[in-house]
């Protein structure tokens, strides 16, 4: 579905529900036709020109933001300078990502391709894994896209990646915000590229930009209450790390901590159990590096 929200500016909304594999865009018809991130899936795409379009930029080197780019044949794909070889690298990628962490922290259990675990719809061209994506350019903070009458800064918004970039158009007072998307469950922080510290600032950065209009990957645009939804977005990390903090005042391993549930709850796939142990993890990386908790052994961590 495609939404107007400024001039010659469009949502491009996934025809289900624009969580994963799936994602919102935005398209510019200006000058410089663009669209900002790929994943919206084939049919979604069918309702802008994909073939004039001119540029493409991307929030970050996640499968359900990039799996859409045969669709625009004529544009350059450019991307954040600090993600920039994951998509020339199959080592930079897999780094990114933790797996080459998985023997380390899933034992005994053999990585599947995702594709196998979580089925893809038909309109998502590719599958999910490492494939090289030629770049035309990388961009950093603050650069500005002038696509005509429409102007475009990319704001880094680091802690879900390390890379992850949100889109700026400030005459119009819109934030396209990518997967710091304010879901009620809260932060994806789960990756090697994640950060606590980071994600924290980059709400900070969010309320200092003040948008009137967010444009999220994964839920509707939020344009009221924009305050009080970062609070909630960021206070289940904070929850998750007081819970965390409790615990232990007894030492536990990751492991351990796993049997709590705190982040993925119910049945829990291959996947959903590495990236909540990932999560911990990137708490327990935090909260060491800020001297609240230490390793009293290998892999056993207390609260000081």
């Amino acid at each position: 579905m495609l939404k107007q929200i400024g001039p010659r500016i469009f949502v491009v909304t996934p025809e289900d529900s624009p969580r994963y594999p799936y994602g919102n865009c935005l398209y510019v018809e200006d000058d410089i036709p663009a669209v900002l991130d790929l994943g919206a899936g084939g049919r979604a795409f069918q309702e802008i020109p994909c073939e004039k379009v001119q540029l493409a930029l991307i929030s970050h080197s996640h499968f359900d933001h990039l799996h859409g780019d045969s669709f625009f044949p004529r544009a350059g794909l450019y991307a954040g300078k600090e993600e920039s070889k994951t998509y020339s690298d199959e080592n930079e990628y897999l780094k990114f990502h933790g797996y080459e962490l998985w023997a380390e922290m899933m034992p005994g259990i053999k990585r599947v391709a995702f594709s196998e675990v979580k089925p893809l719809p038909d309109d998502v061209p590719v599958k999910p894994g490492f494939r090289y994506i030629p770049l035309a350019g990388i961009f950093k903070d603050m650069e500005r896209f002038q696509l005509g009458k429409t102007e475009i800064t990319a704001i880094h918004l680091p802690g879900h990646t390390t890379g992850h970039y949100g889109f700026w158009i400030e005459k119009e007072g819109i934030l396209f915000s990518g997967d710091m998307d304010l879901v009620v469950a809260g932060p994806w922080y789960s990756s090697n590229s994640a950060d606590i510290g980071q994600l924290v600032s980059s709400v900070q950065r969010i309320r200092e930009i003040n948008p009137g209009l967010i444009v999220p990957s994964h839920r509707r645009l939020i344009f009221d209450k924009i305050e009080k939804r970062l609070d909630q977005y960021i206070g289940v990390v904070f929850k998750r790390q007081e819970r965390i903090l409790d615990l232990l005042k007894e030492a536990h391993t990751i492991d351990e901590l796993l049997e709590y549930q705190m982040v993925f709850h119910g049945r829990r796939d291959i996947y959903l159990l590495f990236w909540e142990k990932m999560t911990l993890r990137n708490h327990i990386r935090f909260l060491l590096w800020e001297g609240m908790v230490e390793e009293v052994e290998k892999g056993r961590y207390k609260r000081c």
